[in-house]
C-alpha cells in the first residue's frame, strides 16, 4: 500500500492535463479507464483529482459527487474508481444505480449477484442485508460501493453496505449538494460545466463540424454548442442528432433550445403577507438549489407589464404549485392566478400540486371559513360580476380537489424536501 501510496502522490502533480509522464510504470490517463467516449477536459480535472485524493484518504469513508443532470457524473466517478482500482487502492468496485425511490430488494440483489450471494427465499430484508455486510466485511482487500443517483436520505446499514471503516469505502452521486448533505458525506466534491471552448470542441467531435465547414453552419453551430449550458450528455446527444443534417435543421434546433431556455419548469402562486419569508421563501430556494428554473410570484408586486410577464410565466410552466394559506382567496391576484393555472391545465396538460397549508382542504374546495371570509370580500368588491366570482369559486374547486400535499404542524424543512421529491418525480 505504500508503493500505491507513493504512485498516488506522484498521480496528484502530474495531473496537470489528465496527461502523465513515465515513472517507474506509465500509469495511464483517467480517458483510457472510462468505457465511453469520456474527455478529461480541464474543468473537470479538479473534480477527478479530488475523488482521487479522498478515495485514498483514510479519514474519509463516504464521499459524495454533485452535479446537474448530464453533467458527466456517472462517467467520472466509473472512470476514477477504475484508476483506483488499477493503483492499487481498492481490490474490487461494486456499482449501482440508485434513483428515486429506490427498492431496497433489488438493490440487495445486484449486491448479491455481483458477490455471487445466493440468498434463501424466505430471507427478510434484515436477514440478506446481513449476509452482504459479513461478506463484504470478509473481502480479501478494501472494497468501494458506488451508488449512482441518490435522491433521498439511503439507508447503508438497511442494504448491508458497512461504512464505518476503510474495508469499505461508499462513493454517492447526486444531482445537489443538499441531497449529499443527507448522507452525511465527509467529503462532498461539485462536478461544474464545461467551459465554451470546451463545450465547442466535444461538440464538433460529435456533430462533424470542422473548419471545411460554410461559415453559416459553423456559426449556427457554436450557438447551438453554447445553449447546451456545458453539459456533456446534452451536448453529445444533440451533437450526434444534427450529425450531417441541413443547415434548416440545425437553426429549428437552435430556436428550439432558446425556446426552452424562456420557459420555468416551476410557477409558484402564494398570497406574499402569509408565507413570503418563510415557508415560500424557503421552497423557492430550495428548488433553485435543485437546478430548477423556478418564478415565484408575489402578490404585491403587480403592475401592468408585471402582469403580462406573469401569465407568460405561468403558460410557459411545467407544474405549478400553489401555496393555499389563510388568506389566500383575499387576494384578487392569487385568485386570478387559480383561474389561469387551471386553464394552463386543461389546455397544456400543466400538472398542479397544491400545497395545503395550515388550512383544511375541505376548506379551499368549499370556501369555508376564512376561505368563505376572503370570498365574502370578493363579493362585496365584484358583487356585479357575477362571471368573475364564478371563475375563482370553480377554480378553489377544481385545484383543491387535486392531490396534494397538507401540512398543519412540524418541521417545515421536512415539508419542503417532501415537496421537492415529488417535483422531481414529476419532471
Amino acid at each position: 500500500m505504500r508503493y500505491h501510496n507513493e504512485m498516488l502522490n506522484k498521480l496528484k502533480t502530474l495531473n496537470i492535463k489528465c496527461e502523465f509522464e513515465t515513472f517507474s510504470n506509465q500509469i495511464p490517463s483517467l480517458d483510457h479507464f472510462s468505457s465511453g467516449n469520456f474527455v478529461c477536459f480541464e474543468s473537470i480535472k479538479d473534480s477527478s483529482d479530488r475523488l482521487l485524493e479522498a478515495l485514498q484518504n483514510c479519514n474519509f469513508y463516504k464521499i459524495g459527487l454533485y452535479g446537474k443532470r448530464g453533467s458527466g457524473k456517472t462517467k467520472l466517478v466509473k472512470a476514477v474508481a477504475e484508476k483506483a482500482r488499477y493503483l492499487g487502492v481498492f481490490d474490487a468496485v461494486l456499482f449501482f444505480t440508485v434513483s428515486y425511490n429506490p427498492n431496497v430488494k433489488r438493490i440487495q440483489d445486484e449486491i448479491a449477484d455481483l458477490l455471487h450471494l445466493k440468498f434463501d427465499n424466505k430471507n427478510t430484508e434484515v436477514g440478506r442485508a446481513r449476509e452482504i455486510y459479513l461478506t463484504l466485511e470478509r473481502m480479501d482487500g478494501p472494497v468501494l460501493v458506488i451508488l449512482d443517483d441518490v435522491w433521498e436520505n439511503l439507508d447503508l446499514e438497511e442494504l448491508g453496505i458497512p461504512c464505518n471503516n476503510n474495508r469499505c469505502k461508499v462513493l454517492l452521486t447526486a444531482h445537489s449538494k443538499q441531497k449529499l448533505a443527507l448522507m452525511n458525506c465527509q467529503e462532498e466534491i461539485p462536478l461544474g460545466p464545461l467551459s465554451i471552448e470546451e463545450s465547442w470542441t466535444l461538440f464538433k467531435n460529435h456533430s462533424g463540424i470542422d473548419n471545411e465547414s460554410s461559415t453559416d453552419l459553423l456559426n449556427v453551430a457554436s450557438e447551438v454548442a453554447i445553449e447546451c449550458q456545458g453539459l456533456p450528455r446534452t451536448i453529445k446527444d444533440l451533437g450526434s442528432s444534427l450529425r450531417s443534417k441541413p443547415i434548416e435543421e440545425w437553426k429549428a434546433s437552435l430556436e428550439s433550445l432558446r425556446y426552452a431556455m424562456t420557459q420555468c419548469d416551476i410557477f409558484i402562486s402564494f398570497r406574499g403577507k402569509d408565507t413570503r419569508d418563510s415557508f415560500t421563501g424557503f421552497l423557492y430556494d430550495a428548488l433553485c438549489r435543485e437546478g430548477f428554473k423556478t418564478f415565484m410570484d408575489d402578490d404585491e408586486l403587480k403592475g401592468g407589464d408585471e402582469i403580462s410577464s406573469l401569465i407568460k410565466a405561468i403558460e410557459a410552466s411545467r407544474i405549478s404549485i400553489v401555496v393555499f394559506s389563510e388568506k389566500f382567496a383575499h387576494s384578487t391576484w392569487c385568485l386570478d392566478e387559480l383561474v389561469t393555472i387551471l386553464k394552463c391545465k386543461k389546455m397544456n396538460n400543466q400538472q398542479i400540486l397544491p400545497i395545503f397549508y395550515k388550512i383544511e382542504q375541505s376548506d379551499v374546495r368549499h370556501q369555508k371559513n376564512s376561505y368563505e371570509r376572503g370570498m365574502a370580500k370578493q363579493v362585496k368588491r365584484f358583487g356585479d360580476d357575477f362571471e368573475k366570482l364564478q371563475k375563482w369559486r370553480s377554480a378553489l374547486f377544481e385545484v383543491a380537489s387535486l392531490s396534494g400535499i397538507t401540512y398543519k404542524t412540524g418541521y417545515e424543512y421536512k415539508l419542503v424536501h417532501t415537496i421537492v421529491e415529488r417535483v422531481n418525480s414529476q419532471i
